[in-house]
This record gives C-alpha cells, structure tokens and sequence, in this order.
C-alpha cells in the first residue's frame, strides 16, 4: 500500500499499468476521499500539450467542493530548460490546497527532468514483481478471489503472460468465472486465457526463427480475431525475444535450476527456451527488440491501423521487409 504522506509533490514512475493505476487510485484516496468531488478536484495534463501557464492556474485555483485538489502531470521529459525552471519555481510554491502526482512510463535519469522530479517528489515505483515474486502474486491473487491455482499452472501464467499485473488480474478473473470450484488445469489455460494460446507466441517464434512468413502472418491474424491487442502481442514477443536473448548467453552445462532464475521462466521450460534461442543469431533478437520497441511506440501513438503496423512488424521480424520499410512508418 502507498504509505500515507503529508507530501504534496509525488512521483509514480515503473512500466506496470495496472500498479500505476493502483498507486494514482490510493494517492487520490488520500487526498480527494470523495468520489462525487473528483470531478473538479482532480485535473489531468500532458505536459507535451498544456503550458505550464495554464497547470500554474489550475495549482493556484482551488474548488469549493474539497480541502484539496489534485493535479497528475505527465511527459515531464518534453519540457524544455525554461519550462523546467517554470516547473521547479512551481513545485517550491505549491499552494497548500494543491497536490501534484507525477505520472511516468520510465524516465531517464539523466535528463534534468528526471532529477528534478526525483529531488523534489516522493518516488513510488510501479515495476512489476520479477521470478518467483510475479508467480506469488499470481497466487495471492488467485486466493483472494477464490481461485484454485496451483504453482505450476501459476508459473505458466506468468510464463506466458509476462509479469504485468493488470494482465494478471484480468486474466485470473475470467478463469475464476471459466472453472468456478474446481482446480485450474492447462486445458483451462488453453482455453480462456488468450495468451496461453500465446504458448501460440512459442509457435510464433518459431515461424520467425524458420522465416515462415505466411505461416506466422495466418497465426497472428488468428490471435487478433481471438481477443489478443495488438499492443498486447508485441509486448509478449519483447518480452520472448528479451529472454531468448539471455538464454543465447547462459553459459554451457548451467543447471537448469539457475538457469530457470536467470530466464525467469519455470524450470519445466527452461529447455524449449534454450532450443529457441539456437535459432537465432545475437544480433537477429537485438534487431527484433529494435523493432518490437518502434512498434510499441507506434502503437501507443494511437495509430488509425494497429493491425497494419504489426503485420508489418511480423513480416520484418521474419526477414521479409526491406530496411526502407521501417515499422510505424507507413
């Protein structure tokens, strides 16, 4: 839980969505409690859009309908030197009624954004739990709602899934409603849980590392019709090239125990990782996480067609496209 703080300038900075959320959610608690007030104490801004003129007026204007009101603030990265000189004059003058939340992705820590946030704001990290950490919050998870969940089939969850959490959550409450009393097994993951059929992305990469374009192209088509995003997916096919990449670097005859910590993968699919991974040479999964990551940035830019642009990712990563047709580009 986020420890109460009579702090007025906070940070939330990590790559989990879903704990971003949760974080915003308990700070916006504590300092606005009343859900009909939030309306017009609470004020979101993209610094990338608004002046710092205009978050200057709203800091200094307080409402009626609560003690406090409550600014979030993102792309802090965007400002300029004279915008940040503007932003620190503003955080050393906040008006008592005035709470400001910082909202960030990951910042650099070497841009004087990012210092200066971190000097002047409490930091609450929102990373997602790695290893054995993300498989016992799928397990307390699965308790709280009253899922039955053994370990293996949680490791496989997190194995599939990656270790967001709102992915998590969502995924362990349909299976909740998908098996009611009874154990989960791999049927139900199979069935349910639309990355499971992402042990599908396992089929994906395989197609990648043989360069069967039209067999990968016909299974994402079949992953999109089946519920998976598109921002979704490439953050599953990262999150594979990331480990096959370490995999590739593990040294020979390292127990498949330490080598299942390193992966951050279950024991049990240590070997299939590794068997990936000899697929590929180092800088083919370099070049695909390149690519993976211009895709999710052009995905998040809120494209008119997601669908075209990891189609276009799918056909590079499977050495079909030409170094001019760069993903997100068209």
């Amino acid at each position: 839980m986020t420890p109460r703080t009579a702090r007025r300038a906070h940070l939330i900075e990590g790559g989990d969505s879903y704990l971003r959320q949760k974080i915003r959610e308990e700070l916006l608690a504590q300092f606005v409690p009343q859900m009909d007030a939030r309306a017009f104490a609470v004020q979101e801004f993209s610094l990338s859009r608004a002046s710092l003129e205009e978050i200057e007026r709203a800091a200094s204007s307080p409402t009626l309908l609560s003690p406090r009101q409550v600014l979030v603030l993102r792309d802090a990265e965007k400002l300029d030197e004279e915008e940040l000189d503007r932003l620190e004059g503003l955080l050393d003058s906040l008006p008592e009624f005035t709470v400001v939340i910082f909202e960030e992705e990951q910042l650099d820590k070497r841009t004087r954004a990012a210092r200066l946030l971190l000097a002047k704001c409490e930091r609450h990290g929102a990373e997602s739990p790695e290893g054995s950490e993300a498989v016992r919050a799928a397990e307390q998870w699965a308790k709280k709602i009253g899922l039955k969940l053994s370990r293996e089939r949680a490791e496989d969850l997190v194995f599939v899934l990656g270790p967001d959490q709102g992915r998590l959550h969502a995924e362990l409450e349909k299976l909740r409603a998908y098996v009611g009393d009874r154990e989960v097994t791999m049927d139900d993951l199979a069935a349910v849980v639309v990355a499971a059929r992402q042990f599908s992305v396992f089929d994906m990469v395989d197609f990648l590392a043989e360069r069967r374009r039209p067999e990968a192209l016909a299974l994402l088509e079949r992953l999109l019709a089946q519920g998976e995003s598109p921002i979704g997916l490439v953050g599953l096919l990262a999150w594979r090239y990331r480990q096959l990449l370490i995999a590739r670097e593990l040294p020979a005859g390292l127990p498949s125990y330490r080598a299942a910590a390193v992966l951050r993968a279950p024991q049990s699919r240590v070997a299939q990782l590794q068997r990936q991974a000899r697929r590929f040479r180092p800088d083919e999964l370099r070049q695909g996480l390149a690519a993976l990551a211009e895709a999710d940035e052009a995905l998040k830019s809120s494209p008119p067609d997601a669908k075209a642009i990891v189609e276009l990712l799918v056909v590079q990563l499977a050495g079909g496209a030409s170094t001019a047709a760069r993903v997100g580009t068209r």
